[in-house]
C-alpha cells in the first residue's frame, strides 16, 4: 500500500512540472501564439460571442496571474494556520547525563562528601532524584498533551483549508495544491517528531468525521510484538531479584597505605643474611605483599636439603624480628620455600570489595560465598555446592562467628529466599540474633539444645523426603529436579537449598551426643545431592567435639588461631594453625585440595549487618515451617516415650487384644512398664478401657493407626 502511495505522488508531481513547463513556454511565445482558454467550465455569456482577437489575451493571462495570486494566498493562510506559530516559545528542560544524570558536575569543593559513609550518601542521592523524577515526568505529561493538541489543530486547519481551496480555485490548481497541502503536512510531521500514518481502504473518509478524537502516537515510543515480549521476560527476573540488598548498604573499603617498599627490601636483605650467617645457600627469588603478612619466596641452591631452611625457623624469627613466621615448603607448584612475616600494619578486608570482584558477579551459583583475600590480595570465593560441608574451627576470639555472618551475609547478596532457605542453630543466643524474622529462615534462630536436637532430626526428615521426590520424578540431584519441574510449569514444587549452621557444636555435643553425631553424619553422608548444606563451627577443636566421624564426612575445614599443634591436627590434620596471627587470619583447606590456603577473612561491622537484614526484613515476610516451641514440646514428647511403644502397638494389632501379662510374656517386661504401655495406648485410643479380668478390645485397624502416626510426626 505504502509504495502505491508514493508511485502516485511521483506522477502527480511530474505531471505537475510538466505542466509549469508548458505555461512558462507558453508565456514566452505569447505573441506568436493564440491562447486558447484552458478552464473548460468558463463559457461565454448569451449574445456576446466574439471571435478570439489580440485585445482578449491579456484577461488570459490577468486570470492566470489571479489564480497563481489566489494559491499563494491561500498558502500563506495555510502557513498561518499551520503549527508553527501555534507551537509553544522554547523553554529549557532537564536533559538526564548519560555519565551524571540529574545531579550536576561534581566540584572540587563537593569531594568532601566522599567523607560521608556510602549508604548515607546513597540515601540522600536517591531521595534527591526520586523528586527529580517527579517533577519531570509532571512536565512530560503536559507537554506531551500540548503536543497532542498542536496536531489535532494543525490536521484541523489543514482540512478546512483544504476545502476553501477547492471551492475557490478551478481544476487545473487542484492538483498543484494538493502538492503543496501535501508537502507541508508532511514537513508538520517532521518537526514534531512524528510519523505520517497512512489510512486503508475508506479509513480516510472516516477519520475527518472524528479527527479531532484521534491522538498521533510517536514513531519512537511504538513497541513491537518483540519488544513486548522481551519485557515479560524481563519482568519475572526483576520479580526474582527484587529483594536482593544494594552494595551501597556496605562499608567502603579504606584507601590502603602505600606499600613500604624500603621496609620489605630491607627484610629481604635481612633474611639472605642470616641464611648466608647460617651457611645455608639460597637466594630470595621475590616477596609478595598481602593484606597481613608478606611471602618471601626462598630458593635453595641444588644440593641444599630443605630441612635445612625449615630447622631456621626460630633464628629467622629472631633476626627478622618477627611475631611468629610460618613457613611453606615447598609451596605448591613453585621450586620454592615460602616464609610468611607479618606486616608491619595490617590491613582490614572489607567485605564489600570482595563482593564488587568479577569473581562474585560473575559466579552463576546462589550458594556463592565470599571468604577473603589470600596472601597475594586476590579475593578468594567458593561455591557451598562444591564444599560440600564445612567445619569451622578456632580459639575464643579467633573471627569464627565472623567468618559465618560473612557467609551468610553473601549469600543474602547472592540467592533470594526462593533460592535458599537458613535454619541457624545459636546456643550462644546473641551471635545470630540479627537474622531473625528475614524471609530466608525456615524457623526462628534456635537457642535451646534441646530444641536444636529435634531441628536437625527434622532436617534428616526433609532429607528423606526430598529423595522421595526424585525418586518419583527420576531426578538425580536438586539441580535436575528444579529444571524439570520449570520444564513441566510447576514453579511452586520447585526445591530451594537449605543451609544448616551451628554456631557452637560443643554444647549440643555435652547435651545429647549420640543423637546430634548420628544426625549431623546421616545428612553429611547424604544430604549434598538433595541441596542440605551443613556448617558447623566450635572454639574447642577436641576429638570429643570433633569426632573421626564427624571429620571423615566433612571434606571443607577452616581453622583459625588455636593454641597447639594438637588443635591444628585436629582441625586440618596438620601443623600451622598455631602459627596464625588472629582477627580473621585462617588456614582453608577446601575439598579435595591437599595444602591449606592462608586466606585474611573479610570483616563485617555489626551495623552493616543490621542495615543488610533491615533490608531484607522490608522485602519480604518470613515463612517459618515450624517454630522452637513446637521443637521443644516434641523433643520432651519423644523423651518420656517408651521405646517399645510403636512395637507393642504393632503386636496389639496382630493379636487383636490386649492385656498386661500378655505383654510381659511377650517383650520379657516388668509389670509396671506393661502397665504404663497399656494405659498409653489407651489414651491414644487404640485399644479399650479396662473390661475386668478380659483382654481388652483393640479399636483401631494397622491402616489407622499408621495414619494417627503419621498426622503426630
Amino acid at each position: 500500500m505504502l509504495e502505491q502511495i508514493m508511485k502516485w505522488l511521483r506522477k502527480i508531481l511530474s505531471d505537475n512540472q510538466e505542466q509549469s513547463r508548458i505555461d512558462t513556454n507558453q508565456e514566452i511565445h505569447s505573441t506568436n501564439q493564440s491562447i486558447e482558454a484552458r478552464v473548460s467550465y468558463q463559457y461565454p455569456k448569451r449574445n456576446h460571442f466574439r471571435f478570439p482577437v489580440i485585445p482578449d489575451e491579456e484577461p488570459a493571462v490577468n486570470r492566470r496571474k489571479n489564480n497563481r495570486k489566489t494559491a499563494e494566498n491561500s498558502r500563506e493562510r495555510d502557513e498561518r494556520s499551520g503549527p508553527s506559530e501555534r507551537k509553544r516559545p522554547f523553554q529549557p528542560s532537564d536533559v538526564p547525563s548519560p555519565v551524571y544524570g540529574y545531579s550536576k558536575k561534581r566540584s572540587d569543593d563537593e569531594k568532601k562528601v566522599e567523607d560521608i559513609p556510602s549508604f548515607i550518601r546513597k540515601r540522600q542521592e536517591s531521595g534527591t532524584n526520586q523528586i527529580n523524577e517527579n517533577i519531570h515526568g509532571r512536565e512530560n505529561v503536559s507537554n506531551k498533551k500540548e503536543q497532542a493538541g498542536i496536531v489535532i489543530d494543525a490536521r484541523d486547519s489543514f482540512t478546512e483549508n483544504r476545502e476553501k481551496s477547492v471551492n475557490e480555485e478551478g481544476p487545473e490548481n487542484i492538483v498543484h495544491r494538493a502538492n503543496i497541502s501535501r508537502s507541508e503536512h508532511e514537513q508538520t510531521f517532521h518537526e514534531s517528531g512524528k510519523r505520517p500514518q497512512h489510512k486503508k481502504g475508506n479509513e480516510g473518509e472516516s477519520d475527518q468525521g472524528g479527527r479531532k478524537n484521534a491522538v498521533l502516537t510517536p514513531f519512537n515510543v511504538i513497541m513491537t510484538p518483540e519488544d513486548r515480549k522481551n519485557v515479560q521476560h524481563k519482568k519475572p527476573l526483576q520479580e526474582k531479584n527484587r529483594t536482593l540488598p544494594p552494595l551501597h548498604l556496605l562499608n567502603e573499603p579504606e584507601k590502603g597505605n602505600p606499600h613500604d617498599e624500603n621496609w620489605i627490601q630491607s627484610q629481604r636483605e635481612q633474611l639472605e643474611l642470616t641464611l648466608r650467617h647460617f651457611h645455608v645457600k639460597a637466594k630470595v627469588t621475590n616477596a609478595m605483599r598481602g593484606p597481613t603478612v608478606t611471602r618471601y619466596e626462598v630458593k635453595p641452591d641444588p644440593g641444599v636439603k630443605v630441612s635445612k631452611i625449615t630447622n631456621l625457623s626460630d633464628d629467622i624469627k629472631l633476626n627478622l624480628a618477627a611475631r611468629d613466621i610460618r613457613m611453606e615448603a615447598p609451596i605448591p607448584g613453585k621450586n620454592a620455600i615460602g616464609i610468611e612475616v607479618p606486616n608491619e600494619k595490617a590491613e582490614a578486608v572489607y567485605l564489600s570489595e570482595i563482593l564488587q570482584d568479577r569473581l562474585f558477579q560473575q559466579s552463576a551459583s546462589p550458594l556463592t560465598v565470599a571468604l577473603g583475600l589470600d596472601i597475594a590480595g586476590e579475593p578468594v570465593v567458593t561455591d557451598l555446592k562444591k564444599m560440600p560441608h564445612g567445619l569451622i574451627a578456632g580459639a575464643t576470639g579467633s573471627g569464627k562467628s565472623v567468618c559465618i555472618n560473612t557467609i551468610l551475609i553473601s549469600l543474602l547478596y547472592k540467592a533470594s529466599d526462593n533460592d535458599v532457605r537458613f535454619m541457624l542453630i545459636d546456643p550462644k543466643m546473641v551471635e545470630l540474633a540479627p537474622y531473625n524474622a528475614i524471609p530466608h529462615l525456615v524457623s526462628p534462630v534456635i537457642s535451646d539444645v534441646k530444641a536444636a536436637t529435634s531441628a536437625l532430626k527434622w532436617a534428616v526428615g526433609e532429607m528423606e523426603e526430598r529423595y522421595e521426590r526424585f525418586v518419583q520424578t527420576g531426578a538425580r540431584d536438586i539441580e535436575r529436579y528444579n529444571e524439570k519441574m520449570g520444564r513441566e510449569g510447576k514453579m511452586d514444587e520447585k526445591l530451594p537449598y537449605l543451609v544448616i549452621v551451628i554456631d557452637e557444636l560443643a554444647d549440643l555435643m555435652m547435651v545429647s551426643p549420640q543423637d546430634v553425631e548420628d544426625a549431623i553424619c546421616r545428612i553429611a553422608q547424604k544430604a549434598r545431592a538433595c541441596g542440605i548444606h551443613l556448617l558447623l563451627a566450635t572454639q574447642r577443636p577436641s576429638v570429643d567435639v570433633i569426632t573421626g566421624l564427624i571429620k571423615a564426612n566433612i571434606p571443607t575445614r577452616i581453622a583459625f588461631a588455636v593454641s597447639s599443634q594438637v588443635d591444628s591436627r585436629t582441625i586440618i590434620d596438620v601443623n600451622g594453625a598455631e602459627k596464625l596471627l588472629g582477627k580473621g587470619d585462617m588456614l582453608f583447606l577446601e575439598n579435595g585440595a591437599g595444602k591449606s590456603r592462608r586466606i585474611q577473612g573479610a570483616f563485617v561491622s555489626d551495623e552493616e549487618i543490621e542495615r543488610v537484614t533491615n533490608f531484607v526484613k522490608k522485602h519480604g515476610e518470613p515463612r517459618y515451617i515450624f517454630k522452637q516451641d513446637d521443637l521443644i514440646e516434641k523433643f520432651a514428647a519423644e523423651e518420656n516415650e517408651d521405646d517399645l511403644l510403636y512395637d507393642v502397638i504393632d503386636f496389639v494389632v496382630q493379636e487383636g487384644n490386649a492385656s498386661t501379662s500378655l505383654l510381659q510374656r511377650r517383650f520379657k517386661i516388668g509389670y509396671n512398664r506393661a502397665a504404663r504401655l497399656v494405659d498409653r495406648m489407651e489414651d491414644l485410643g487404640i485399644i479399650s478401657e479396662q473390661k475386668g479380668s478380659r483382654p481388652r478390645d483393640v479399636l483401631m485397624s494397622k491402616d489407622q493407626v499408621q495414619q494417627l502416626f503419621h498426622v503426630d510426626s
